[in-house]
């Protein structure tokens, strides 16, 4: 099963987005960024598309729940 998902706000230095990785990746789901949008001020917000993927149902739901805590959502 492949998800692609998006986070948009200030994700980089809040490090939203490589700490969402790493909870993804540590419950054995491959996960890898397929576009980034920083955003060119500081006070801009920036977006993620990432895709998470694994054949076992219960650690794809396991994942989405992290990423939709952290403000993720399908596409």
């Amino acid at each position: 099963m492949i998800i692609e998902l998006k986070l948009r706000g200030h994700i980089l230095d809040s490090l939203v987005l490589s700490k969402l990785l790493d909870q993804i990746e540590a419950l054995d789901v491959d996960c890898y960024t397929k576009e980034v949008k920083i955003g060119p001020k500081r006070q801009d917000l920036s977006e993620a598309v990432f895709v998470i993927e694994s054949d076992d149902e219960a650690k794809i739901a396991q994942a989405l729940e992290l990423a939709k805590k952290q403000g993720a959502t399908e596409i």
